[in-house]
């Protein structure tokens, strides 16, 4: 046990069992108790819950369950520790990816460590310690480990398990810089695209970071199955570039195993008759092909000055609409019927490049809203 060798080195041991964290007074017995062995320099938040489910099949309870590990016994230490640990050098809670890139069935999970890490981001600009730690899948001791059968990968949030001494040395250089918000992951190997996919299949399982198939559930959304915006961008071009398959930003959110199955069946009776039969991408590549996944429109204006197709009112002032550094006009079309201005959009132009940050995009525009 590590306690005996602690307790060998002559460390004082002092395991509290039966207190809630969350409590206030729970909480505040702990911290006294800790504060009569010595200054407390460090309070860590280790603590996990998890009762995963989809929202319509959540409780109140369950959801508090989880929710009250991560956020409440956050919340409690974060308001005493102020007053009754003065010497406090470090405060650390251990987040999630699933958090960060989101996961499916843990909206109880990830909005209990969001709040933890908006509790740490609040300690730094009042220039107190704050750390939180969104940590993918680790190894060896926890939660994973107790779900891994005979040492097998297991592939979780599209993450493999972190081994314990990496964790360790990324916590040291993590506790001894600034930022209030961090992370350490192992990424699940994958190929990318369709390169050594044999189907279409395959192609967005690879993607995805799936190795079994047989563990899928086949009508589960691919939203579902961890796909984030960049895997929807790649598995749409994927699915353009390698087989000619055009599908809309609708079809790929509602995409599964099972419909890829069926367009792999056509496609394979399809393709000795005519392989090339499909439109081609007509060299949209990168940038083009991100945008009309999120506008559904490859019609895109280079214009620097683009006006909205609005319910324009002459009463009414006239409205300018900026997207981010790698936005365009397009993104604000569905916006647009619902504005009863003329509304104008200030964009850098999906064809330019070299704007890096928020002060290099303003002093491009500001000339161009002038003239």
């Amino acid at each position: 046990m590590k306690l005996d060798r602690w307790k060998s080195y002559g460390v004082n041991v002092l395991i509290i069992s039966g207190a809630d964290a969350s409590n206030r007074k729970d909480c505040e017995f702990i911290l006294n108790s800790a504060e009569k062995q010595g200054s407390v320099d460090a309070i860590f938040n280790l603590a996990v819950v998890l009762k995963d489910s989809i929202c319509k099949n959540q409780t109140p309870e369950s959801f508090e369950e989880s929710f009250k590990a991560k956020a409440r016994t956050t919340k409690m230490l974060d308001e005493l520790s102020r007053s009754l640990c003065p010497k406090l050098q470090h405060f650390v809670v251990f987040s999630s990816v699933s958090c960060g890139r989101g996961n499916a069935g843990q909206t109880n999970y990830g909005m209990g460590n969001s709040i933890m890490e908006r509790i740490c981001e609040r300690r730094v600009a009042d220039g107190l310690p704050g750390l939180a730690i969104q940590w993918g899948a680790i190894g060896e001791v926890g939660l994973v480990a107790d779900w891994q059968d005979n040492n097998k990968e297991l592939v979780i949030g599209g993450t493999l398990q972190q081994r314990i001494s990496s964790c360790l040395e990324k916590l040291e250089h993590f506790l001894l810089q600034n930022c209030p918000i961090v992370s350490s992951m192992v990424v699940a190997e994958k190929r990318v695209g369709a390169y050594g996919a044999a189907n279409v299949v395959e192609a967005v399982a690879n993607i995805l970071g799936v190795k079994d198939l047989k563990t899928v559930a086949q009508q589960t959304p691919l939203a579902e199955l961890g796909m984030d915006s960049m895997m929807a961008v790649e598995i749409k071009q994927t699915l353009e570039r390698e087989y000619d398959i055009f599908l809309t930003a609708q079809d790929i959110r509602t995409l599964n195993f099972t419909k890829l199955v069926q367009m792999h069946d056509k496609d394979s009776k399809r393709k000795p008759e005519n392989k090339h039969a499909s439109e081609p991408t007509g060299g949209l590549t990168g940038i083009h092909l991100f945008i009309r996944f999120v506008s559904d429109n490859s019609n895109l204006s280079t214009e620097t000055c683009v006006e909205l197709e609005t319910r324009r009112d002459p009463h009414m002032i006239n409205v300018f609409l900026v997207p981010d550094l790698k936005g365009c006009a397009q993104i604000f079309n569905p916006l647009a019927s619902k504005i009863r201005a003329n509304a104008t959009v200030l964009q850098y132009g999906i064809t330019k490049a070299g704007i890096m940050s928020i002060s290099e995009y303003v002093d491009y525009l500001l000339p161009v809203s002038n003239v």
